[in-house]
């Protein structure tokens, strides 16, 4: 029995010099060191501010420059100082806005898939998903993304970032879509957000005066009940729809010359018919193009596969990606502003231009709709095949 205690006691003894090696032998990790825990993060520094080390490998040379970059992700080692690892994120930070400017939006998207995954709470980050939103999904969806975000904690500076880009946005675009006569357009843009800001005066107007001219009183009459009746916004609105009532029957004596071949009408250009489509000659920022006429058409269009022919300098001013009512229903397409489109006399200056695809029309380039049309008087002779325009 002896014999066992005293190996219990020196078993004990061994046991307790191997934990007081360990004890003074083992480094103290640094205040701000990580663990490896994917979720860890530095003391005295706020939760916002990821500070993993992510390093990015290029594709091979023959890989297509779209496709997305190598994302590899390690955590620093205890030790890392402070400083360094600040540096890591404020590259990384300049790496992803690089790609915005690039409009290298795939790569973008990879990357903020894999970080935000990790930082959802990431602020600086955030923002650049909201403006990658912008240039890829439909704008009234990128609008409400950025109504999402106000709910996150953030510095005064970037909420105010954020609030003057729902307002520019917004305002921008409304203003553009009143000016080129898009309508329809415009109500599906401005739906989405009345709902989300319910009392936004620009929001209901706009979306008031759209309705009207689309001849929907009774939905004009549902948004403007959130405004007192006397108001004199309100009332000019329904003005619009008044008139709107008393434009058919004077319509009506304008047709009856629809035939009339007298150049008082104005001067006249030649069409190429197909069927019963029409198609015109047009130049648009200087690049011939073929329209086929489409007076029930809100927005001219020109086919995808005539854009992506065009020069990269033609594609500048991009409006975002809307809802567009057509043929086959709703679909989502992109809008950019061109300099001018000329049909033979007559211009019609920052135009803005639907991307459609249009695989069905063989005849055309694409469409000329209302938003060019409106701006002058016309009649189509179809005996003669000439539109006079002025």
């Amino acid at each position: 029995m002896n014999q066992w205690n005293r190996l219990l006691l020196l078993l004990l003894g061994v046991s307790v010099v191997f934990n007081v090696y360990l004890l003074f032998t083992t480094p103290q990790q640094n205040e701000f060191a990580l663990s490896d825990d994917k979720h860890a993060k530095v003391k005295h520094i706020s939760a916002s501010e990821p500070l993993l080390n992510f390093k990015f490998s290029e594709p091979p040379a023959d890989t297509p420059s779209q496709a997305p970059p190598t994302m590899l992700v390690n955590n620093p080692r205890p030790n890392t100082p402070l400083n360094q690892l600040l540096s890591n994120r404020v590259a990384l930070l300049e790496q992803a806005n690089l790609w915005l400017q690039q409009n290298s939006f795939l790569r973008l998207g990879t990357f903020l898939q894999g970080y935000l995954k990790q930082y959802p709470q990431d602020m600086d980050f955030l923002l650049l998903e909201a403006k990658l939103k912008v240039e890829t999904t439909l704008l009234s969806d990128a609008i409400a993304h950025y109504y999402d975000l106000l709910r996150n904690p953030m510095t005064a500076a970037q909420q105010s970032e954020i609030e003057q880009q729902i307002q520019q946005l917004s305002q921008n675009t409304i203003e553009q879509l009143r000016r080129n006569y898009s309508w329809d357009i415009l109500a599906m843009f401005v739906e989405p957000l009345l709902q989300l800001e319910p009392n936004n005066r620009l929001y209901t107007l706009s979306l008031a005066r759209a309705y009207a001219e689309l001849f929907q009183e009774g939905l004009m009459e549902n948004v403007l009940a959130s405004l007192d009746f006397n108001d004199p916004d309100a009332q000019n609105i329904r003005n619009i729809m008044v008139a709107q009532q008393i434009l058919p029957a004077n319509d009506k004596v304008d047709k009856l010359d629809v035939e009339e071949t007298n150049t008082n009408l104005g001067r006249p250009v030649s069409l190429k018919q197909f069927g019963n489509q029409y198609v015109v000659a047009a130049t648009l920022s200087s690049n011939p193009v073929a329209l086929l006429i489409d007076t029930g058409a809100s927005v001219t269009a020109i086919s995808k596969q005539y854009f992506d022919n065009l020069s990269n300098r033609y594609k500048t001013n991009y409006l975002g990606r809307f809802s567009i009512g057509t043929a086959a229903g709703n679909i989502k397409a992109s809008m950019y502003q061109f300099q001018e489109l000329t049909i033979n006399h007559v211009t019609v200056q920052n135009l803005p231009v639907v991307i459609l695809p249009m695989q069905s029309i063989n005849n055309a380039d694409g469409l000329l709709g209302m938003n060019f049309l409106r701006e002058f008087d016309f009649k189509i002779d179809q005996r003669q095949s000439v539109m006079f325009i002025q």
